[in-house]
């Protein structure tokens, strides 16, 4: 007989262990019961790794009853090329989306891969997948009464992402105005909670809220809730001392005052705005826990990119290496109930290999990501060292203790090293210093295999020296 402990751990590594194992204690299951997990993934729009602190539910539902994972970073940290990764599997320079709009990004070059993607490789598998929300960028131009393949239930903004009122939905192929004062993410969790009663398991749902990028308008009962609320300021904000960076933050003058308070208005913005999803999450939670589905599913909520508010004199933008463009949040609530911080260094592309284990689906990709199941059951497990970040601007590796950053040209401070146990806020770039010659080195080493992995060699399980 296993005991709580065993049984919780296995949970996590076989689909459907744990809510068979309670089945068998309750008594039969109903012919036809799934024995798959369930998914919902949350993936909010521009949500930095440390906007949950102003979100109560989140950190109730989710943080404190399930994996937070502490070292998360997006492929690519740019809203077209993110959800792409995530969709296929893949890492940018192999999926090719670098832009959101255009014949050299978006939906169009999405849409020539769409047919061998996670949704289809889940309904293969026998899933019933939904999506709610906003997809890729550019689908509004491009095809917006088209449904791409592997959807059941297809339910997307088919209209400008940027509006959070008066916005159409392409409902199965049905264009449906929302005109009459109706918001965005309220409207999104009524088919959410439509979606959890109705749907046939097992199931998958994408929940892709377009909250909160800009401009970010709250709901009207949240408007002005954070007036007297403010914004944390790191010490990266409008850094006095940016010598030691390439040369385009060199470049970049001191934020002056107006464009301080612009940053700070736009982040009260932003919180204002997260908290109708976060009130979401109680509707999510207490829909499945009243029919008992919570038993059988995984929530997994993150982000497709990061922003700059003000560090290193950055103002208003992502698409960059440093922490607040690439690290992501990734909380994630199994069958099994397991509590942890991992703080292995993991990519949003391991994600959809989750995604494809625990459904026990068939990839049509060789999939450049590594299966978060392992830490699913013990955060301890052996894990790669290094993960690969990419941007418009360079390519980089994050570890557990170190951030390298190449900016890819010949000029003066090309690379970037920052020792993150003595410098979280990377004001100090090491690279060339003695002391760090040898980890600059092997990050050196795992970078040039990174930047152009594909499949297995994405991987990286070589250890790094440990900080002078």
């Amino acid at each position: 007989m296993l005991d709580r402990r065993t049984l919780l751990k296995l949970a996590a590594t076989v689909p459907g262990l744990l809510s068979t194992a309670a089945g068998a204690a309750r008594g039969p299951q109903a012919p036809g019961a799934a024995t798959k997990p369930n998914m919902i993934h949350i993936l909010v729009d521009d949500m930095r790794f440390d906007d949950y602190r102003h979100m109560k539910n989140l950190k109730r539902l989710l943080i404190g009853k399930g994996l937070d994972f502490r070292a998360q970073f997006v492929a690519y940290p740019y809203c077209a090329p993110s959800r792409v990764s995530f969709l296929t599997g893949l890492q940018a320079h192999n999926h090719g989306v670098f832009h959101n709009t255009g014949h050299k990004g978006g939906y169009y070059l999405y849409q020539q891969m769409e047919g061998n993607a996670l949704p289809v490789w889940l309904s293969d598998a026998g899933y019933y997948v939904g999506h709610i929300g906003k997809f890729i960028n550019d689908y509004n131009n491009v095809a917006p009464d088209h449904v791409p393949p592997g959807y059941a239930d297809w339910q997307a903004m088919s209209s400008s992402f940027d509006n959070y009122f008066n916005f159409t939905l392409n409902e199965n192929g049905t264009q449906v105005p929302y005109d009459n004062g109706q918001y965005t993410t309220s409207v999104f969790m009524k088919k959410v909670e439509t979606f959890l009663a109705t749907a046939p398991q097992p199931w998958a749902l994408f929940f892709w809220p377009n909250c909160c990028h800009g401009p970010a308008i709250p709901a009207p009962r949240d408007a002005g809730t954070f007036a007297n609320v403010d914004m944390p300021i790191p010490p990266s904000f409008n850094e006095a001392d940016v010598s030691d960076k390439p040369t385009y933050i060199r470049d970049l003058p001191l934020l002056n005052e107006t464009q301080i308070a612009a940053i700070q208005d736009r982040w009260r913005a932003r919180q204002e705005t997260l908290q109708s999803l976060d009130r979401g999450l109680v509707k999510i939670i207490d829909a499945l826990t009243q029919s008992g589905r919570i038993a059988n599913t995984h929530i997994v909520l993150t982000s497709d990119n990061g922003y700059q508010e003000g560090e290193h004199r950055i103002n208003d933008h992502k698409n960059f290496l440093y922490e607040e463009s690439v690290k992501m949040p990734l909380f994630w609530l199994q069958p099994s109930g397991y509590i942890a911080d991992c703080i292995a260094p993991t990519s949003s592309v391991d994600i959809t290999a989750a995604f494809v284990e625990l459904a026990g689906a068939t990839a049509g990709r060789v999939l450049d990501g590594t299966s978060l199941v392992p830490l699913l059951g013990d955060v301890t497990a052996p894990w790669n060292r290094a993960v690969l970040t990419q941007s418009q601007r360079g390519f980089g590796v994050a570890t557990q203790h170190y951030r390298y950053m190449d900016w890819g040209s010949h000029k003066e401070q090309q690379f970037e090293v920052y020792d993150m146990t003595v410098d979280p806020y990377q004001l100090n770039n090491v690279a060339g210093q003695p002391a760090y010659a040898e980890i600059q080195a092997d990050l050196a080493a795992a970078l040039e295999q990174l930047r152009g992995c594909s499949g297995s060699t994405c991987k990286w399980t070589t250890g790094f020296p440990p900080p002078p």
